[in-house]
């Protein structure tokens, strides 16, 4: 889909509502173009949670998690555990 915008005053072009809200990285072209590409924004000290050990630990966890449910403890039984010591 193709349309025209033009710079307002203030320097400013409107994309629509439907785009409200998305980060976008704009490269400017050495021919002057403009490109916008949608982006997601990482923040520095979150960036260890998508490297890919980190994102393979996750996806392990994720699946011991979806084969241990959780599930209600019997408080006395634990309790009788650890003052027996075993």
């Amino acid at each position: 889909m193709h349309s025209i915008k033009t710079v307002g005053k203030s320097g400013q072009i409107s994309v629509g509502k439907a785009l409200a809200g998305l980060e976008f990285l704009m490269e400017e072209l050495p021919s002057g173009d403009i490109m916008l590409k949608r982006a997601v924004v990482v923040p520095m000290n979150e960036r260890w949670l998508h490297e890919p050990a980190m994102k393979e630990k996750l996806a392990r966890a994720d699946e011991w998690m979806r084969q241990n449910p959780p599930r209600e403890t019997n408080l006395d039984a634990l309790e009788s555990k650890l003052t027996s010591g075993s």
